[in-house]
């Protein structure tokens, strides 16, 4: 009997050593990840994912805009108080985060425990072993041997890719692992009703972490068939989910569909195909071997369960084609984390073909050769392009945004006024100064502020990346004298500010 046909019995059981290895795997990934990620609030993302959690963890939805006293904080810009990472209202003085609420809600659960210095770094290693967990089950329903499947992992997690989002606050692994638990509960709805609902409930997260993973909702029809249901049984476990998204919307930016990203869709098109899809198309093999390359070939192989690579196939075109449409997916490498939970399903598919190839090697010694030769041609290739791209002082770099607040706090006097871009939402997480975006203070009212706080008696500080510094002081004006130099972050106090003119 074909090996590789529809109805090939499953694979055996992992024996008692091979459980012990694989739990090995999984310990040790989860200490990797402690030792080399981080849970600092930096940039706008993760910035803004930590004060969102913090908000939720507070019991709120939004945050207060820090003014001057007795200010508009649209006085001297719609945005001149608004921290990265957040939008806000030129009519009501609030600001409300920016991006979706599946990670802070991850973030704010996982704060309960470990608080915040570790919760992003908590988060990350659930979503890592469970998303390991799931396409291990995946593989082993593929009709995938241990070793195929121990492969599948070690492409998944060595991925620079992954390792990158595994890293930091990052939503993308989150939405790898509810898209995947989403489906793979799916595709088991036969076995018993309540892969149903757990098939949407991940459905509903993966949502809530990600919009745009309402692109599930047709791999997920494919998966439950025609019987209604099951369909309605989705429907149900996701509701709740779906509620909470329309509500928060609402609440925040006044219509259940609409985010805190703004317009975006200006952003899409096809114009953007030709280059992004050649983007992809070299990027891919390079983050996932050329190994992934014999995905091609999964249409020419008879695979057990072949449904069940249809609608993981369906999952990963849509997702593909979806983001090929975004004008900055192809700007860097790292752009590709909006297609990243497609990769586990062009894993899953290389390996279907590369299995299949190798046993048409006959039952010698020459298939477990091949097969350890793949592994470690793969393995030395993701690990020197993780050195290559630096992956691994990522989360240094991010560190340095968190010194400089904590050199901040233990500095400079608590009524300062801080002039910032890059930092301010590290500012508003880690500190209580009142915080000044010189990027979106209107420049005819710069004077005026100055003298604002001039009348509070504030001194004034400005703390910038070197990119910024030249607009800043075009923008500013005054005289400024640098104090301090905190990793990528230096420090300058106000001399004198320009006058009014």
């Amino acid at each position: 009997m074909d090996p590789t046909a529809p109805h090939s019995a499953p694979p055996s059981r992992l024996s008692r050593a091979g459980v012990l290895v694989l739990a090995a795997c999984f310990v040790g990934y989860a200490f990797f990840i402690a030792r080399h990620g981080g849970s600092y609030a930096g940039g706008a993302d993760s910035s803004g994912y930590l004060n969102s959690a913090r908000l939720f963890g507070e019991g709120r939805l939004f945050a207060e805009p820090r003014v001057p006293t007795g200010r508009h904080h649209a006085e001297f810009g719609a945005m001149a108080f608004q921290p990265l990472g957040f939008v806000s209202d030129p009519n009501i003085p609030r600001l409300t985060p920016t991006y979706p609420t599946g990670l802070p809600l991850h973030l704010m659960v996982a704060s309960w425990f470990v608080g915040w210095q570790f919760t992003a770094t908590v988060v990350n290693i659930f979503a890592a072993l469970g998303s390991g967990l799931i396409l291990w089950g995946l593989a082993r329903r593929l009709q995938l041997t241990a070793e195929w499947a121990a492969a599948a992992l070690a492409l998944l997690w060595l991925c620079p890719l992954t390792l990158f989002a595994t890293l930091q606050p990052m939503s993308d692994l989150l939405a790898l692992f509810w898209s995947l638990t989403a489906l793979w509960s799916a595709l088991r709805c036969r076995e018993h009703w309540r892969w149903t609902l757990l098939a949407g409930l991940s459905a509903s997260l993966a949502v809530l972490v990600r919009p745009t993973n309402a692109l599930l909702v047709l791999p997920l029809a494919l998966a439950l068939g025609a019987d209604l249901r099951r369909h309605l049984l989705l429907i149900l476990s996701g509701l709740p989910g779906a509620v909470f998204f329309c509500y928060y919307n609402w609440r925040a930016y006044g219509s259940p569909l609409t985010s805190g990203y703004g317009d975006v869709w200006n952003a899409f098109g096809p114009v953007n195909l030709a280059p992004n899809l050649s983007h992809f198309a070299w990027w891919i093999p390079a983050l996932l071997t050329p190994l992934v390359v014999a995905a091609l070939g999964a249409p020419l192989v008879r695979p057990a369960r072949q449904r069940d690579l249809a609608v993981l196939g369906l999952w990963a075109l849509l997702l593909i084609g979806f983001y090929a449409c975004y004008y900055h997916s192809g700007e860097t490498w790292w752009y590709l984390r909006f297609i990243l939970p497609a990769f586990p399903v062009l894993i899953l598919a290389a390996l279907v073909v590369l299995q299949h190839g190798c046993r048409q090697l006959g039952p010698s010694r020459r298939a477990p050769l091949a097969l350890a030769t793949l592994m470690v041609f793969a393995a030395v290739w993701q690990i020197k392009l993780t050195r290559r791209l630096e992956v691994l002082s990522i989360i240094g770099g991010e560190a340095h945004y968190q010194h400089a607040a904590d050199w901040a706090r233990s500095h400079l006097p608590p009524e300062s006024a801080i002039f910032c871009m890059q930092v301010s939402g590290a500012l508003y997480f880690y500190t209580p100064f009142l915080l000044i975006r010189w990027d979106q203070t209107l420049a005819d009212r710069m004077a005026e502020l100055f003298a604002v706080l001039q009348q509070e008696k504030r001194p004034v500080y400005a703390m910038l990346y070197d990119f910024e510094k030249s607009d800043a002081f075009v923008r500013m004006g005054g005289r400024w004298n640098q104090i301090a130099t905190v990793g990528n972050t230096t420090v300058w106090q106000l001399e004198a500010a320009s006058t009014a003119p």
